[in-house]
């Protein structure tokens, strides 16, 4: 990976563009299409879900072509955080099968599970290099009350053969260097890429695997045409049997039955400067990454340069670079005492796309066309999992390979102030912190 240390003026502005843009390892050079192409199988999007869905694809033998608007990662996935968290966002394995019977909530559990082993086993099948840190996911509690719940969380999740456990206080506060939490959730097959070098890898194996991959393509058009569907691109076409949309949030641009099905989450992301030794050795100083239960969240995880990522949700009153510059910089003074002077280096805003139930939706459009629709705030390790089981399904017509039941997408209700709601609800967590 080549990476020069970026270290910015007395009052300059950090860089815009994601920290991954500078460290990750280069994309595959991707024609635009300008050819009339047929295939089996048009996946669209050229996120993680896309681009896992039609790497397992052609592993299966099955003639895939990959349309991508911009540049591999180029969507929700470059902009992110990179943590790797198999787990749920509103649920635990006991509580999910409150929502659907119990052999349906097991199988979906059992996904979630495993997501994390999914990312790093096809990074280590593979050699991408991504930064691949398995160094454990953390869900720090910061109340005894949510320490408890926590404790038999981590039972759940034990009892189903998952290397999952409560850390106490004490210890927590020497792996974090932060002295606020009573024990947290550790997931240890979770931990941290940089998700630029992962999907740019995901998708030089599926060309090495004899997928076709086209950049610079955006769908400008898609319509269904006797028993094939039909993408046009500025230069070209491609007829397939079958489709899988994985834009995420870009979905409701390709298919009016997606139209107000997701939920945006902006968030804003940053890096620090390379840390010092010094500072090094005081924060997470045996690697890992966590995420903490607090309505206004705190993430923080370290990359192989010695960058401290975290990030806060957009909200209605810290606005504007230096504002935001400034919450970044108390954010990292408040949690950690090694830092009482931070030097953010990147600030950048990502978008996870929410679904209205906080679970990995698939939906089906009929007429041999899925749509993946799954961030949800967990995009790295469930949109793998999720693109490995569609690539199974269409390669086998075995829909029992999916853990998640296809539905008719349905718009969410109130759209537009739904929309505005995590934004209301960050201010006021804002007030509160």
């Amino acid at each position: 990976m080549q990476h020069q240390p970026i270290r910015r003026a007395p009052g300059a502005l950090p860089s815009t563009e994601p920290v991954w843009r500078v460290t990750a390892a280069p994309a595959p050079l991707l024609p635009a299409l300008r050819d009339a192409v047929e295939t089996d199988v048009l996946v669209i999007g050229g996120g993680i879900a896309g681009a896992t869905t039609a790497l397992h694809l052609a592993e299966a033998g099955v003639a895939t072509v990959l349309l991508e608007a911009g540049q591999i990662g180029d969507g929700a996935t470059g902009w992110s955080g990179g943590l790797v968290a198999p787990d749920y966002i509103r649920h635990t394995p006991e509580t999910i099968g409150r929502v659907f019977d119990r052999a349906r909530a097991e199988r979906l559990t059992r996904m979630i599970g495993r997501s994390g082993r999914a990312v790093f086993d096809l990074i280590e099948r593979h050699g991408i290099d991504c930064d691949a840190r398995e160094e454990g996911f953390f869900a720090p509690a910061h109340t005894a009350t949510l320490a408890e719940t926590q404790r038999a969380v981590a039972n759940q999740w034990r009892s189903r053969g998952y290397a999952v456990s409560f850390v106490e206080g004490e210890r927590i506060a020497r792996a974090f260097g932060v002295d606020r939490y009573v024990g947290a959730l550790h997931f240890a097959e979770g931990g941290s890429v940089n998700p630029l070098g992962y999907v740019r890898g995901i998708a030089s194996a599926a060309l090495r695997a004899g997928a076709a991959l086209f950049a610079d393509s955006r769908v400008l058009s898609l319509t269904r045409q006797g028993d094939r569907w039909l993408a046009q691109t500025g230069e070209g076409r491609v007829s397939a049997k079958r489709l899988v949309l994985a834009a995420n949030g870009g979905n409701a641009g390709l298919h009016p039955a997606l139209r107000r099905t997701a939920l945006p989450l902006h968030v804003i992301q940053f890096a620090s400067e390379p840390l010092t030794p010094e500072e090094r050795a005081m924060i997470l100083p045996e690697g890992g990454a966590f995420t903490d239960k607090v309505p206004y969240l705190f993430t923080a995880r370290i990359d192989g340069f010695g960058h401290l990522i975290s990030a806060f949700a957009t909200s209605l009153l810290v606005r504007g670079e230096r504002a935001q510059l400034r919450e970044a910089q108390r954010r990292l003074r408040q949690h950690f005492a090694a830092l009482p002077d931070p030097r953010i280096a990147h600030l950048w805003e990502g978008v996870a796309w929410l679904n209205s139930s906080f679970l990995p939706e698939l939906y089906d459009l009929r007429d041999d066309a899925i749509v993946i629709q799954a961030c949800n705030g967990r995009g790295i390790s469930i949109n793998t999992a999720l693109g490995i089981e569609v690539a199974a399904m269409l390669a086998t017509g075995d829909r029992d390979a999916l853990s998640v039941r296809p539905r008719v997408p349905a718009p969410i209700r109130l759209h537009a102030g739904a929309a505005m709601l995590p934004k209301v609800l960050m201010s006021l967590a804002y007030l509160s912190n």
